[in-house]
């Protein structure tokens, strides 16, 4: 009897404990699926936040994003200068049609730094060519206006402002521009100025749009002279001399009268050192060199 009430007992005990291992199982089990479970989830956002598009990464400006790059001045539209072909075989008073003849013209002067070397380089060569001067210019430099004249070159009207949007809004804003020119030069330069009363468009008088701008200046005495041939010098704000020279070479093409447009305008130092070159070039083609004349490229 008492043995079987000892194992009764015995066997009650094991089944007590069985319940309370059970139990402490399922509590583990859940403990630990509740860990592998948060560890799951952030593993899964790791990862889906590894995997975002580039198309939703920040959006940097493209340029922060280049190399630095010097700074430069302001550049102007690249364009090549109009050169006037409808006029180039009309014959200039007195110039024999077997003689090939080279017109050095030099615009917007005169300048401080650039005119002056121009002039020395025309010296050595012995050459005479004409400068087409900004009203403005020459009244802050008539030191330079004078020594141009002194050294045999001749002069001619390149309007006072040289503003295209002044002059060209009226034909009579164009013609006042040019007599307030003249009023300056002949005040510095005396009676010697102005004969012929040459004058040069800014730009050119190319175009059906200025024909009333040409009609105006005619009528109001003066003398129109374009260009047929170029060095190209301001079609950028600095044109390297060896592009100069092969601009020359395009445009020059055996012309038997070549108005040969350049600029001695402050900037224009490209000029200056390709100028030895295109003369020479220009030498070795058969040319002389003269002072523009009536009756050329006139319109």
């Amino acid at each position: 009897m008492k043995h079987y009430l000892k194992t009764s007992v015995f066997i009650l005990l094991l089944v007590i404990m069985s319940f309370g291992l059970v139990g402490c199982g399922a509590s583990l089990t859940s403990e630990t699926t509740a860990v592998a479970d948060e560890f799951n989830t952030g593993l899964e956002e790791e990862t889906t936040q590894e995997n975002i598009s580039i198309e939703e990464l920040p959006k940097f400006p493209q340029e922060n994003l280049k190399e630095e790059e010097p700074i430069e001045e302001p550049k102007e539209e690249v364009k090549e200068e109009p050169v006037d072909e409808a006029f180039q075989e009309e014959k200039p008073i007195g110039v024999d049609e077997n003689v090939r003849v080279a017109y050095l013209t030099f615009d917007d002067g005169p300048s401080p730094n650039i005119t002056p070397q121009v002039l020395d380089i025309l010296k050595e060569y012995d050459i005479k060519a004409t400068f087409f001067v900004i009203g403005n210019m020459a009244e802050k430099n008539p030191d330079i206006l004078l020594r141009i004249q002194k050294e045999g070159h001749l002069i001619g009207n390149h309007t006072y402002t040289h503003d295209y949007k002044h002059i060209y809004s009226h034909p009579q804003k164009l013609v006042d521009e040019l007599k307030k020119t003249d009023e300056l030069l002949l005040s510095i330069l005396g009676n010697e100025y102005g004969k012929p009363r040459f004058m040069r468009f800014p730009g050119g008088s190319f175009g059906d749009k200025l024909l009333p701008f040409r009609q105006a200046v005619k009528e109001a005495g003066y003398i129109s002279i374009d260009w047929n041939v170029v060095n190209g010098d301001a079609e950028a704000p600095s044109v390297p001399a060896e592009k100069q020279f092969k601009r020359l070479q395009e445009t020059l093409q055996n012309k038997r009268q070549a108005v040969i447009l350049m600029h001695d305008s402050n900037g224009k130092q490209t000029t200056v050192d390709a100028l030895p070159a295109l003369i020479e070039y220009i030498m070795s083609q058969g040319y002389v060199f003269k002072t523009l004349e009536p009756g050329l490229l006139q319109n």
